[in-house]
């Protein structure tokens, strides 16, 4: 039997792990360079370097289940957040093979359209429910500043788990 398409406890754990931790640290109120940039949506670019590399080790259960915690703790409304991680989590995961092997610059462009469409349909949903149209250049400033820290998570990532680049095992 071929073990690599079954997830252990402990790689769901750390997958879960990283993930809690990224929307820990986006709903905290932390301030970096004083308040000059806003904190990068580190949830998406967990969500998108283990469903790219380790898709078993983040089922889709737990990235709702953090998107619904991430609606509780924001304070906003329940959902919108959830349904832009499954996006994302479905977007990588319906996209894998092509970045399979990839350099940089191609993980971190296709990173930037499926953020930048994720962020476009929080935009569209939280305009929805809140009856009016949502700033738009908010969410997408701290979009760019979440695609800036893309290369640095990934190469983390990649070094952390001991691959140069994502083996990309069927």
């Amino acid at each position: 039997m071929d073990e690599r398409h079954y997830a252990r406890w402990d790689t769901i754990a750390v997958a879960g792990l990283a993930l809690l931790f990224g929307v820990l640290l986006l709903v905290a109120p932390i301030h970096l360079f004083g308040g000059l940039i806003p904190t990068p949506f580190l949830p998406l670019i967990v969500i998108f370097l283990y469903g790219m590399d380790r898709p078993e080790s983040l089922p889709p259960g737990l990235t709702f289940g953090m998107g619904l915690l991430h609606d509780i703790l924001f304070g906003a409304a329940i959902g919108p957040w959830a349904s832009v991680y499954l996006l994302v989590h479905a977007g990588i995961i319906w996209q894998r093979s092509y970045f399979a092997g990839r350099d940089v610059v191609v993980l971190t462009t296709g990173f930037s359209v499926l953020t930048l469409l994720a962020l476009l349909v929080y935009w569209f949903e939280m305009s929805i429910i809140s009856g009016a149209a949502m700033p738009l250049l908010a969410i997408l400033l701290q979009g760019v500043i979440t695609i800036a820290f893309f290369p640095l998570i990934l190469t983390i990532f990649r070094r952390t788990t001991g691959r140069q680049r994502p083996s990309m095992l069927g």
